[in-house]
């Protein structure tokens, strides 16, 4: 059967049948099969799996120490989007150990020596990369850190979605905003919205 990765399942060309792995690994990934590439995880050595992150996202993810291994693009997309629908409490950040950017491991695409470096955004977490093959390896939990960070960008889902309901757009010329919140406040804002109304109808 062949795998299509970037949907999610494998097909048969032959009689035209489908297959849905059901295999559900922590942190969102979706394992499908084992890598083809025969990529071998830099944190254990153990043949790496392709897989799904979020549904969306094509990433290579080791079974045994559930390290990620993702595009820089698709790492961006993931924290940007993950970080915007996060509702929890944030977790503060912790001082991340000193062995951690002492260790040397191997980019499973080329070979050659990953960059072990801090994540220069929320969460205080230690990343790996890899600038000949524009990838980012991340050991298990540290995508949760970079989440569960505190920062104005996480739950900007909710704030956008509460402005939405408190504020809409003035179809009247020169009004950016009308308050249509109900009460006295509410009332009074019409009021003044109708007699700037009225008054550039005036004018014109």
């Amino acid at each position: 059967m062949e795998l299509f990765p970037a949907r999610g399942y494998f097909f048969c060309r032959y009689c035209s049948s489908f297959h849905f792995p059901e295999t559900t690994a922590p942190d969102g990934v979706r394992v499908l099969a084992d890598s083809p590439e025969k990529l071998v995880c830099p944190a254990c050595r153990k043949t790496l799996a392709t897989a799904l992150l979020d549904e969306a996202h094509p990433v290579h993810y080791c079974r045994n120490c559930r390290g990620v291994l993702l595009s820089r693009g698709t790492f961006a997309d993931v924290v940007r989007l993950r970080r915007a629908w996060a509702t929890g409490v944030p977790a503060a950040p912790i001082q991340p150990p000193r062995e951690e950017f002492e260790r040397r491991v191997t980019c499973p695409s080329c070979g050659r020596e990953l960059a072990t470096h801090p994540y220069y955004g929320p969460g205080n977490a230690v990343i790996d990369s890899c600038d000949t093959c524009d990838v980012i390896w991340l050991d298990f939990g540290e995508l949760k850190q970079i989440v569960d960070a505190p920062g104005r960008d996480r739950g900007a889902r909710e704030r956008a979605a509460a402005e939405k309901e408190e504020w809409t757009p003035d179809p009247t010329a020169g009004r950016p905003l009308m308050n249509r919140g109900d009460g006295e406040n509410g009332r009074t804002a019409r009021r003044i919205d109708l007699l700037g109304f009225l008054g550039d109808l005036l004018d014109s």
